[in-house]
């Protein structure tokens, strides 16, 4: 099919018309033939896979040869297992002449690990041996290959698992309960064997059932637990999980029976383990437990008193058993089998349902499922029991439809459901859910894919659907066969019949078949239908037919029908709403005398009419406006009167509230103008400042409030440090407090700033006249009016924990001050705070949206310890850039800290380089003097906790400390990719010598294909050569460029850049983006790894900067701009242009030239004419825009018109996101 249209309905069917499944094709002849000629041996298996598998005759032929060549004899299968890997002769022959091997002589060099290919014929092999043949041969390999065939990878065979749960030795016992994926069944087997090594490793395993863990704590009599899995469930520090405590509920050992308490149960749970307890222990055992310090919280206070009094009762009864009768009898019915179905169908929470399945609960499988059929269990408890060891596979079937049918909720509602894939879709439309519910049907086998064509609906949801079930490999041929039947019968290769298909679908209700149907009807050519005579119906062109497309409409771009183009009637979208801000502001900056022509569109006025009055300048409707309107008779929005600007009386006299909608009035009344900027210290509560309300932190009158007060302070106070601090301490006192005799709130009428101000030059202690009623001595000890707010933080622990939370709810007005101040005022103060004032100012810091830079420098130049550790803890509340100058002192403390907080790989990369520059400084004086402090402390963490993740993670496999790599690789190695091994076997080899590294590899520790290079390596004059050669041929751009394209997310790609280890090729990269786009690009681009050059040349990948700028400095803040400015939810266009002006950041040259959407630059310009704290880059753009004006528009009427349209939206051609020297050209 050629004709397809270049659109994302039209590929995704395309892809699917080329995705049929492969077929497996025999390539060896038949399976037989596969075995016996198969060289060398060791293919024996990827042969007869390649074949179509073993069948019968070859399987017959395999028993026949292990039965006879090799039987229950180790010692052969252990000569077959050693000689597989060296062996060139067939299978057959190397079984035949299978002889035990002699003693090997002793040799202290390293052997290559033997290929994967000897493990999969070794299985072939053992798969077909009998049981106790099997098991025998088991007993005799090597633990690795043991591990291999029995703990990881593909699941053992049935015959394989048979050998070992009914002859197996503890050891393969063992190595099979470890298995992640092992069947909840074979667990149960294993457990029935009644060992306590392989009970332990079944009570590990992740797959284990809390049934089958119950079974292990409740036989304790009969099986002694294994006495390591004993010490670590009863360890409280060994950080085991709750489903690994609870069960030991039942077990009646009172150490076991403490730790699940702690872990949280409910009261009839409690109350069951101490009758456990007490029946396994007697009455003493139970009163030790509840005097135990550390079981007492744990233990309610109904439970505690029942259990109390039982005991009581017991011990003053003749007959011993009737108080122990009657406290279990008084409990919950546990063994019950009824209980169970009845709990699970009444209950819906998540955590609920968990906590039943957890409780020693009896579970009678057949009663459950019969519940479940009636009345399906919520998806996770149908989860659990669809796995549960007693379970047929009719009843986990059963359990787990409910949980297959999750993701498509009926009505939007999660609920247990058992309905047949078929039914649901012949009933129910799908959701966006279908995707990962066909998925989980489709890999189930209980859905046939054709059906997501021919049944179910809406037609966009069953392509996404299948286009799932595409990417997972799991369509059939009779799926990929409708699909291409309906296409080819009725779309074919005709562009307007894929056109209709992409314009149908997302609004199509119906199956894909029928929309295939619909589209390829819509869009049938006139020549097929039957010739018509002149004047018939159907006669002449397509154009007569309603449902025809003229190819005279289609889109150049995309081939689909183009829209005819229709101009907005009224402002929508955020330019639009800028138009009449900014056609004024053109307006009012032609020359006096100058008459600027009225729109007489009445499209245009239509359009300028319906705007709100936050859009409109000054608040006001332009006279302008009013007046063309009303000749053109056009009304304004809603019928209603022109809007007119509040008056500043009405202003100041309302107080701004701490939502976002009770501040409206004063954030708009500042931005156009109406509010000085000077007012807003002396009109505000000082209290709203010191704990500012979030929804203020988005509008502009808050930031100008701070610099407003920024001003005043400077002009009374200057750098006078006993200024300051007298200030912080009225503020501090008064702050909270409203004026005597008051009965408003202090937050919206407390004392401003202004008033705090004077009475710290005056030395007052309150604020107007006091009420007799109290005394001036008193009023100090009145408690503050933020006092319900949280306390400040008394140590930086404190501190760290309530950024943690986000909880900048405590007060410092000394902060407040500062974060207002100059660098000389700064640093006179802070050191009058005392030693707690640099962590107290670093902590208050951060509360900021946009931290203060002045203060955040004075902070690093002063280098305090604890100030520089809350700094990098909580560095997720700083803004871009300012993470990596923490890094650049290299105090060890902090580059600690940062190593386990930031996970920025630049950052990390230069705290790890300093180790090497400290190795190459080394003066040799021994080990431990020349030791780099970060690496011995994570070091140090890793070996202390077995559970540890080193600080910094795999970027230190680039050091130059042998230990710490080492450790990891020992500790990671096969979790780590091969270049990341042989990167540290590298770095291993340098900076610890070969004997280290032989060691290392000789421990079996990583990967077989690092395992393999280190041998071959070792082996050579130049072993880092060797493995440098590698590790480039790993690293080449090429290989690293066919990895990105196969990223499906944008995580996968970043962290396939990362996993270098070392600087990307970001030229080739490029070049590779160029001829063909990579996934993720933007991504990729804004990595901190990436070179700054690469970003200024994609400024449109960039994010929007703040008022600081973009952390690639001016070139890049400017790049960014022409891509559009003011769309920060959170910064208003006020305070983001501002601040980008008064950083240096952007120029008033740069708002008429480069930054971008017109509209909205030129709104910003109209407000900032107002203001009278107008940056003095917006005056100079003001200046040069009236310029602009007098000579580009004048009074010409074609020229206003032109750029009225271009405004208003009337210009198809016009691209919104432009410079305004461009809207006026």
């Amino acid at each position: 099919m050629t004709g397809y249209q270049n659109s994302s309905a039209a590929d995704i069917v395309h892809d699917l018309l080329a995705s049929a499944p492969a077929q497996a094709a025999a390539t060896g002849g038949d399976p037989v033939e596969a075995l016996e000629q198969a060289r060398p041996a060791r293919t024996a298996a990827a042969r007869i896979a390649a074949a179509g598998g073993a069948d019968e005759v070859a399987a017959g032929r395999l028993r026949t040869l292990v039965r006879e060549c090799l039987g229950g004899s180790g010692a052969r299968w252990l000569a077959v297992h050693d000689a597989l890997a060296g062996c060139r002769g067939t299978l057959p022959a190397l079984l035949a002449d299978a002889s035990p091997p002699q003693p090997a002589a002793p040799s202290g060099g390293l052997t290559a690990p033997v290929p994967r290919s000897v493990q999969e014929t070794f299985a072939l092999v053992i798969g077909h041996a009998a049981p106790e043949h099997a098991a025998a041969a088991l007993a005799a390999i090597p633990d690795r290959t043991l591990e291999r065939l029995l703990s990881a990878g593909a699941l053992p065979g049935p015959a394989l698992v048979a050998a070992v749960t009914e002859h197996g030795d503890s050891r393969t016992r063992v190595a099979l309960a470890r298995h992640p994926r092992i069947d909840t069944r074979v667990l149960a087997r294993l457990l029935a064997v009644g060992d306590g090594t392989v009970g332990a490793a079944v009570y590990r395993n992740p797959r284990a059932t809390p049934s089958l863990r119950r079974t292990l704590a409740h036989r304790l009599d009969a099986v002694p637990m294994d006495e390591a899995l004993r010490a670590e469930l009863a360890d409280p520090g060994s950080g085991v999980p709750r489903t690994w405590l609870v069960p030991l509920l039942g077990s009646g050992d009172p150490q076991l029976v403490a730790r699940a308490l702690g872990s949280g149960v409910r009261a009839v749970a409690q109350q069951y383990a101490l009758v456990r307890v007490w029946e396994r222990g007697g009455p003493e055992a139970v009163r030790a437990l509840l005097g135990d310090p550390g079981v007492a919280p744990h233990v309610s206070r109904s439970v505690r008193a029942a259990v109390t009094a039982a005991l009581a009762e017991e011990a003053g009864e003749d007959t011993p058993g009737v108080a122990l009768h009657c406290l279990r009898e008084q409990g919950e019915p546990y063994a019950d089998p009824g209980r169970l179905p009845g709990l699970l169908a009444a209950t819906r929470g998540t955590s609920s349902l968990r906590d039943l399945l957890l409780e020693p609960y009896a579970q009678d499988l057949p009663a459950l499922t019969e519940a479940h059929a009636k009345s399906p269990f919520m998806p996770t408890a149908s989860e659990e029991l669809a796995r549960h060891e007693e379970a047929s596979d009719a009843q986990r079937l059963l359990f787990r439809l409910s949980v297959l049918n999750e993701p498509w909720r009926e009505g939007g509602r999660r609920a247990g459901n058992i309905t047949p894939p078929e039914r649901r879709l012949a009933a129910e439309e799908l959701d966006d859910g279908a995707v990962w519910w066909a998925e989980g049907m489709v890999a189930a086998g209980l859905l046939d894919p054709v059906e997501l064509i021919r049944t179910a609906r809406p037609a966009r949801h069953a392509l996404a659907a299948l286009a799932a079930v595409d990417r997972r490999g799991l369509v059939t041929d009779g799926a990929v066969a409708e699909l291409r039947s309906l296409t080819d019968a009725q779309l074919g290769d005709r562009e307007l019949s894929w056109a209709a298909f992409d314009r149908l679908l997302p609004g199509h209700g119906g199956s894909l078949r029928e929309l295939i149907t619909e589209a390829g009807r819509t869009a049938a050519p006139a020549e097929s239908a039957a010739p018509a005579g002149p004047g018939e119906p159907g006669a002449g062109s397509a154009a007569q037919d309603p449902g025809a497309v003229d190819p005279g409409t289609l889109d150049r771009d995309s081939g689909a029908p183009a829209e005819p183009y229709t101009p907005p009637p009224t402002p929508r979208r955020d330019h639009e709403r800028a138009a009449l801000a900014a056609l004024d502001l053109l307006r009012s900056l032609a020359p006096a005398g100058m008459a600027c022509p009225d729109p007489v569109d009445p499209g245009v006025l239509h359009f300028l009419a319906h705007h709100d009055q936050v859009d409109a300048p000054g608040l006001a409707t332009p006279v302008w406006l009013a007046r063309a309107c009303a000749a053109a008779g056009v009304d304004a929005r809603g019928g209603g009167p022109w809007y007119t600007a509040p008056g500043l009386a009405r202003v100041r006299a309302t107080q701004p509230q701490s939502w976002g909608s009770g501040a409206m009035l004063i954030e708009h009344a500042y931005v156009q103008g109406i509010l000085p900027a000077d007012e807003l210290p002396s009109l505000l509560p000082a209290l709203r400042m010191l704990l500012l309300p979030h929804d203020w932190r988005r509008l502009s009158f808050a930031e100008a409030w701070r610099r407003a007060l920024a001003r005043l302070l400077r002009t009374e106070l200057g750098t006078d440090p006993d200024a300051w601090l007298r200030l912080a301490a009225t503020a501090e006192q008064l702050a909270g407090r409203a004026p005597a005799g008051s009965v408003t709130p202090v937050e919206t009428h407390g004392p401003s700033w202004v008033e705090l101000l004077a009475a710290a030059r005056s030395g007052a202690t309150s604020l107007g006249e006091t009420p007799a009623a109290s005394a001036p001595g008193e009023e100090s000890a009145e408690e503050p009016a933020w006092a319900w707010h949280t306390p400040r933080p008394g140590t930086p622990d404190e501190a760290i924990a309530l950024l943690a939370r986000g909880n900048h709810l405590w007060d410092w007005p000394a902060g407040t001050l500062l974060c207002l101040a100059d660098a000389e005022v700064i640093d006179a103060v802070l050191p009058r705070l005392g030693p707690d004032g640099a962590w107290l100012l670093a902590a208050y810091v951060l509360r900021h949206d946009r931290v203060p830079r002045v203060v955040f420098e004075r902070l690093l130049a002063g280098r305090d310890p604890r100030a520089l550790r809350i700094l990098i803890t909580e560095s997720r509340w700083l803004d871009d850039g300012l993470v990596e100058p923490l890094a650049e002192d290299g105090d060890p403390e902090a580059d600690l800290a940062l190593l386990r907080h930031v996970r920025d790989p630049l950052v990390v990369r230069r705290v790890v380089a300093r180790s090497v520059a400290r190795a190459a400084a080394r003066t040799g004086v021994g080990p431990e003097a020349d030791a780099d402090p970060v690496a011995s402390r994570v070091l140090a963490e890793l070996r202390a906790d077995p559970a540890a993740r080193p600080a910094g993670g795999a970027q230190w496999l680039c050091s130059a400390e042998p230990d710490l790599i080492e450790e990891i690789l020992a500790r990671y190695g096969t979790e780590l990719g091969f270049v990341h091994q042989a990167v540290g076997c590298l770095h291993l080899l340098r900076y610890g010598g070969a004997a280290r590294l032989t060691a290392l590899v000789g421990r079996e520790l990583l990967g077989q294909a690092a395992t393999k290079l280190c041998v071959k390596a070792l082996a050579t004059a130049d072993p880092a050569a060797v493995l440098r050669a590698r590790i480039d041929r790993e690293r080449d751009p090429a290989r690293l460029i066919r990895k990105l394209r196969r990223c499906t997310n944008h995580w996968a790609a970043t962290s396939t850049v990362v996993a270098t280890l070392a600087d990307v090729d970001w030229p080739a990269l490029e070049a590779a983006h160029v001829e063909e786009p990579l996934p993720f690009w933007k991504e990729l681009v804004g990595m901190s790894i990436a070179p700054t050059e690469l970003r200024l040349r994609y400024p449109e990948l960039l994010p929007e900067p703040g008022p600081y700028g973009l952390p690639d400095g001016v070139a890049a803040t400017r790049s960014r701009a022409r891509h559009g400015l003011a769309g920060l939810y959170h910064c208003p266009p006020a305070t983001q242009i501002d601040g980008l002006l008064s950083a240096g950041m952007l120029t008033g040259t740069d708002l008429l030239h480069t930054a971008a959407p017109a509209a909205r630059i030129l709104a910003y310009l109209s407000s900032a004419a107002r203001r009278t704290d107008t940056p003095a880059g917006a005056t100079a753009a003001l200046e040069e825009l009236a310029g602009l004006v007098r000579t580009r528009l004048g009074a010409d009427p074609a020229s206003w018109a032109r750029v009225t349209e271009r405004l208003t939206g009337r210009d198809p051609g016009w691209e919104p996101m432009a410079p305004v020297v461009e809207l006026l050209a």
